[in-house]
């Protein structure tokens, strides 16, 4: 007979999951918002250029929530005692690496294939539900959900007062299943099983709520608020420009039960619908892929609207990538050193991130510069604008195809173990950063044959002109850091 999450060990092992998960989706979803075309020059007319870049909007707007699912897992997890965790593995992995809940771990440009993926990473177990009886573990490709049905759940305005509390008993209601097979954090013998991404967030909430009962919630909620991040009127930065919500960001803090229910509650809303008015379901990110969808079949830009971007390009070969056929290892030497730059970039901010999560000692204007250097300057100023560029260049020398953002990451992502020397190291990393901007905009302009990037004076393309200005303004980071931030937290002198 199936487990139930019956210890605290087992809600933080589905916790590190369910933030590993929403991690992997983020960068999936970012990858194909970057890849989707923005200019004039690149063929399309102007009514599809401006649907498109509409697309672009509505799937980083979904990548956002995405962000905002992961600092909610993150905060459940703080709250009970548990240490985040913004690990996770590289891409691609094999379709049965969740078990049967069929998410496929890959970067892929954004063509209908890849919308219908997505569609049925978000897709309520209404949808794609009762699973087959077999699913072959070697099989890679999925068949999407009906668009017919699909469209129905987004489109419906209404419903019987019996329908809503069906809908809306989806979330606690014992669902069964199979146990999973290959999912690398669930024990095949005593594992918490799941099909899909709902599911395992109904068996989390019914995990809390149990444990609640049998431990208590004075026992149970055990974390320190201080590490977790949130916003709003309960918030330390409430009302300053340091509140989350300044970004666009609702992300709460968790404290007992209730608030522990509201943070899944937001995070199952978002996606899949559940337990949402009617009004609200065009919004959510199930139907935000089925709309997508169906633009791209009645517009005929299902393989158009994208460039032509590589799968799964990456720097070097990463040893948990599986299949390896599937990864674009990315030759031309230009544009691998703005690829090594940017997983650089996305590994700093992920330690940023890491450490404001972490119980190590930071006064409150420490927080909100961290904050401030996270979530501005390293997401808005270099990993977005690196990425974009990534899908402009070329991957290779002896053939077409373009490179794009890998979000590699080359190991487990952990703090700094000295906090004497925390500022420091990341001192050096600013450092190291500054030193591969110089060497990218010193290595010459390849790029100024390329299609639209050559300006009136002809001397440097718009590609080089932005990497000189990201150049610049890691400089001034790096120098900023220098000035504020070296000696702070020092127990000895140096």
């Amino acid at each position: 007979m199936e487990r139930e999450i019956s210890s605290r060990a087992e809600l933080i092992d589905a916790l590190r999951l369910a933030s590993e998960l929403e991690h992997g989706l983020m960068a999936q979803y970012l990858f194909a918002a970057y890849s989707l075309k923005r200019y004039p020059y690149e063929g399309l007319a102007p009514d599809q250029l401006e649907r498109v870049r509409r697309w672009a909007s509505l799937i980083t707007l979904v990548a956002r929530q995405e962000m905002e699912h992961l600092g909610l897992a993150l905060n459940l997890l703080s709250a009970i005692g548990g240490t985040p965790s913004f690990s996770r593995p590289n891409m691609p992995q094999r379709l049965d690496y969740y078990g049967r809940a069929d998410i496929k771990l890959a970067l892929t440009r954004c063509d209908l294939d890849t919308i219908e993926r997505f569609q049925r990473f978000e897709a309520p177990d209404e949808i794609t539900h009762p699973p087959k009886l077999s699913k072959p573990t070697n099989k890679e490709v999925v068949e999407p959900v009906d668009q017919k049905k699909a469209i129905q759940w987004c489109k419906r305005e209404q419903e019987k007062a019996a329908g809503r509390a069906e809908v809306a008993a989806k979330i606690t209601a014992p669902v069964g299943s199979e146990l999973m097979k290959g999912a690398p954090h669930i024990d095949q013998l005593y594992g918490i099983g799941y099909e899909s991404v709902q599911e395992l967030y109904q068996k989390i909430t019914l995990g809390f709520e149990r444990l609640s009962q049998t431990m208590g919630e004075r026992n149970l909620f055990v974390g320190n608020l201080v590490n977790q991040i949130y916003g709003g009127p309960s918030s330390p930065q409430h009302g300053t420009m340091n509140d989350l919500n300044q970004y666009g960001l609702d992300i709460i803090g968790v404290t007992d039960l209730a608030s522990a229910r509201q943070a899944i509650r937001m995070i199952v809303e978002q996606g899949e619908g559940i337990r949402v008015p009617p009004s609200y379901l065009p919004n959510t990110h199930f139907c935000i892929f089925t709309r997508i969808r169906e633009e791209m079949q009645e517009h005929h830009l299902g393989s158009k609207a994208a460039r032509p971007v590589v799968r799964n390009p990456m720097t070097v070969w990463q040893p948990d990538v599986c299949p390896r056929n599937e990864v674009s290892l990315i030759k031309n030497e230009h544009t691998l050193e703005v690829a090594k730059l940017f997983n650089r970039c996305y590994e700093v901010m992920l330690l940023l991130l890491l450490y404001l999560y972490s119980d190590q000692v930071k006064t409150r204007e420490q927080t909100d510069a961290l904050m401030d250097a996270a979530f501005f300057p390293f997401m808005t100023m270099f990993v977005r604008p690196l990425a974009e560029i990534l899908t402009e260049i070329p991957a290779f020398d002896d053939k077409a195809g373009n490179a794009g953002p890998g979000f590699e990451l080359s190991g487990d992502v952990i703090l700094f173990p000295d906090l004497d020397a925390t500022w420091t190291l990341f001192q050096e990393r600013l450092d190291e950063l500054v030193k591969g901007f110089n060497r990218v905009t010193k290595m010459g302009d390849p790029w100024l044959d390329l299609p639209g990037q050559r300006t009136g004076e002809g001397k440097h393309s718009l590609i080089w002109q932005r990497l000189d200005y990201l150049r610049q303004n890691m400089e001034r980071l790096a120098l900023d850091w220098q000035e504020n931030w070296l000696n702070i937290g020092r127990t000895t002198e140096v």
